[in-house]
């Protein structure tokens, strides 16, 4: 039997993500939570998907090619997550060597990444007029322009992980004090937290469901769904990756010339919100960061000449 294994027939790829998964123990202290779990599967997803992407099979890799793959998660992920993602190629990887599939592990000398916690995170942050202008892009004549619309001022306006948005159901939508929130079942460490939903958020949401007719549905569908031809929606949930094409799409239409990712819409609301008032705090529960330093680093634009902690010293 052939060991070459691309996506058009991943069986043992598959079968080794899921022995990976069950034996991802040694990665992390303690219990593995079911949202390090799905993240693990959806690394070892991209991390094929990649390989199919370059037409690439597992059994011809190089660590030229890990270089190139280490090159690319450190353009469009922050480090951390970056780092994990690599890490969990490096884990398919050996345990391909231990199924006899390879020889040798080409990612076994392929350096992580430096240590960051001092520095930004590495994704832009669009200001006002730049996530004006995103928004602008869209078109909402569509049934899918305004799913993207709601989806986009959504990451905008809350600053949820892509995981957690894709993630969101239909009875995840709630009112509580008189405000609407979200309720984000498995957040980051698989805890639950709560997201205020601004007015045009939910108005978005609430235009998006009635133009799809799926405002009935039941609280355990998606909220977000995708699309076919002819802009039908389907019963199938969104991913990550649909929402990472997403926001590339409409950031080309947009004219922004860098590279803009649904993190960067996550490091665009942690800047707004601290520019605009929002004591650390605030936006530190809202992100759902367990350390201020993290919120810290997600703040863009630190240095403002024109509101400077020297105007406030008077002698």
């Amino acid at each position: 039997m052939s060991t070459e294994i691309t996506l058009s027939d991943q069986t043992s790829i598959e079968e080794a993500a899921q022995k990976f998964a069950a034996t991802a123990q040694s990665l992390v202290a303690g219990h593995l939570s079911v949202h390090t779990r799905k993240a693990y599967s959806q690394d070892a997803r991209q991390f094929t998907r990649w390989m199919d992407d370059h037409k690439l099979s597992i059994n011809t890799l190089t660590k030229s090619d890990m270089l190139q793959y280490r090159r690319f998660l450190s353009e469009n992920f922050a480090k951390t997550t970056a780092s994990r993602k690599l890490v969990v190629a490096r884990k398919l990887l050996e345990e391909a060597v231990e199924r006899g599939l390879l020889l040798s592990n080409p990612a076994h000398k392929v350096p992580g990444y430096a240590n960051t916690d001092d520095q930004e995170t590495p994704h832009a942050a669009l200001n006002l007029p730049q996530a004006r202008q995103l928004l602008a892009a869209i078109d909402t004549a569509t049934n899918q322009g305004k799913r993207d619309y709601a989806l986009v001022m959504l990451l905008l306006r809350t600053g949820l992980r892509r995981s957690e948005c894709a993630a969101l159901k239909m009875g995840d939508l709630a009112q509580e004090q008189g405000h609407s929130i979200a309720v984000i079942r498995h957040a980051k460490g698989d805890k639950r937290r709560k997201v205020k939903l601004a007015v045009e958020v939910v108005r978005a949401i609430e235009e998006y469901l009635e133009a799809s007719d799926r405002k009935s549905v039941g609280p355990e569908a998606p909220l977000f769904v995708q699309f076919r031809k002819g802009d039908h929606p389907q019963n199938e949930g969104i991913g990550g990756y649909l929402i990472q094409r997403v926001v590339e799409t409409y950031a080309a239409r947009a004219g922004l010339n860098f590279k803009l990712t649904p993190h960067a819409l996550r490091a665009t609301f942690v800047t707004l919100a601290l520019e605009g008032g929002a004591k650390l705090h605030q936006v530190q529960y809202a992100v759902g960061h367990a350390d201020p330093r993290t919120t810290e680093r997600y703040q863009k634009r630190k240095l403002n000449l024109d509101d400077n902690a020297t105007d406030y010293v008077r002698i």
